[in-house]
């Protein structure tokens, strides 16, 4: 069982995985029209994964996030006037889909404040809690 003390720890787990989550979400969308030749890598999109942190079976603690690369084989598009098009006219894009990363902004933005909004209850529960009997 968590203590109220243990609230402002859990927000703030909550607020660094969704700063990561932001951070790598912008990042993609940054990096969506880098465009290489095709027989190079694309840039790979970075995932954000999320997992409870805590011991197994137990009320959570917190969360954890950690960033993977995705794929960076791309996907071939016809622009024979880029000067990086092969003979053919192909050039490669990252597989970011742009309107997916936006959905992840407003999401883990929502969950930013959600996280900062109960930081700032639980302080304001402390000050009152000191206030008792003064």
């Amino acid at each position: 069982m968590s203590s109220l003390f243990s609230v402002l720890g859990i927000a703030g787990s909550g607020v660094d995985a969704m700063q990561t989550w932001l951070d790598a979400a912008g990042g993609n969308i940054a990096n969506a029209n880098d465009v290489v030749s095709p027989n190079q890598k694309t840039y790979a999109d970075e995932l954000t994964l999320l997992s409870p942190t805590g011991a197994p079976g137990q009320a959570g603690m917190g969360v954890q996030a950690s960033v993977v690369l995705g794929p960076n084989s791309g996907v071939l598009a016809y622009a024979p006037n880029n000067p990086l098009a092969n003979a053919q006219g192909d050039v490669k894009y990252p597989q970011v889909s742009t309107s997916h990363e936006l959905v992840n902004l407003i999401q883990a933005q929502d969950a930013y404040q959600a996280n900062t909004s109960v930081m700032q209850k639980a302080i304001s529960a402390y000050r009152s809690g000191l206030t008792i009997g003064s």
